[in-house]
């Protein structure tokens, strides 16, 4: 299991599989030399849900230096996605990040949800898992991440957000064969995968719902929840006490994440943009401001 220290994000599988140039800045996190519309940035590893920063001792401090140094890169747009925040003396604060930050920046406020496990889920979550095992749905933890890939990538097509499947087949093949990671898949009766999760312990204690996807059917939900369900006895026996749903800005993935009981825990993102690009990046990426 990697150690709080050796975030996923900050591994070779991913920094040089995930179509851009990644590397490790300071030795606590993930960043990548990148494009937008031909300008350079430095960014978030691409599909990476923030860049696994992680600090031990003196966190308030620490933070501050890693943030100063990021100020300092050259790059004309910059946007770092923080791991969510932790309100206690062992990590990074939303009051540590709010009086820690340079002015250069701009902190845009986002959540994901965390579940604390193990956890009795609600009854309509326990009523769904019923069903799921009596519409004959079975789950099991597999090796080949080849069904993550195909479901991930309907997802995204389904709802119109920018996807390089090759790229990300380079990235799940890579990752796939890392100890910190593992899929699970639900098959219908009739021996169809029609949900499936690719997870990722980024922490000795905290495992991510990094990619994943369905077939759209009369079965798709629950076959979602009985994945879930599995992922989070498999986490556990991993030793981890929360599982991190990665969030999301659809109202309605929002919504099914919270009905498993998962509370809301803010994400911060880091952006600085050079003077002379925000007229153009207030028209083509308005996400940024």
């Amino acid at each position: 299991m990697p150690t709080p220290l050796q975030s996923p994000f900050l591994s070779d599988s991913w920094l040089k599989n995930c179509g851009a140039k990644g590397f490790v800045f300071k030795d606590v996190c993930a960043l990548a030399n990148s494009s937008l519309k031909g300008i350079p940035a430095t960014i978030t590893p691409p599909w990476a849900l923030d860049c696994g920063l992680t600090l031990k001792n003196d966190v308030e401090k620490k933070y501050e230096s890693f943030a100063l140094g990021l100020s300092k890169l050259k790059s004309p747009i910059i946007f770092v996605d923080l791991p969510p925040v932790c309100e206690n003396l062992k990590g990074v604060s939303s009051a540590i990040v709010k009086q820690n930050t340079p002015s250069c920046f701009r902190v845009q406020w986002r959540h994901t949800r965390i579940l604390d496990i193990p956890s009795k889920l609600p009854s309509n979550r326990r009523k769904q898992l019923n069903k799921a095992e009596r519409e004959g749905i079975s789950c099991e933890v597999v090796e080949s991440w080849e069904n993550v890939h195909e479901l991930h990538d309907i997802s995204r097509n389904r709802k119109g957000l920018a996807n390089d499947s090759s790229q990300l087949k380079t990235l799940l093949d890579a990752v796939a064969s890392e100890d910190y990671s593992f899929a699970v898949e639900a098959k219908d009766s009739d021996g169809n995968c029609i949900a499936s999760g690719g997870f990722i312990m980024v922490s000795d204690h905290r495992c991510l719902y990094a990619f994943g996807g369905q077939k759209r059917g009369a079965n798709s939900a629950i076959a979602s929840v009985a994945m879930l369900g599995l992922a989070m006895k498999e986490a556990q026996d991993r030793g981890a006490t929360e599982f991190d749903f990665g969030g999301s800005a659809d109202p309605g993935v929002d919504r099914f994440y919270k009905e498993f009981g998962a509370r809301s825990v803010p994400k911060a993102r880091l952006v600085k943009v050079a003077w002379w690009l925000k007229p153009v990046l207030r028209v083509v990426r308005q996400d940024l401001f």
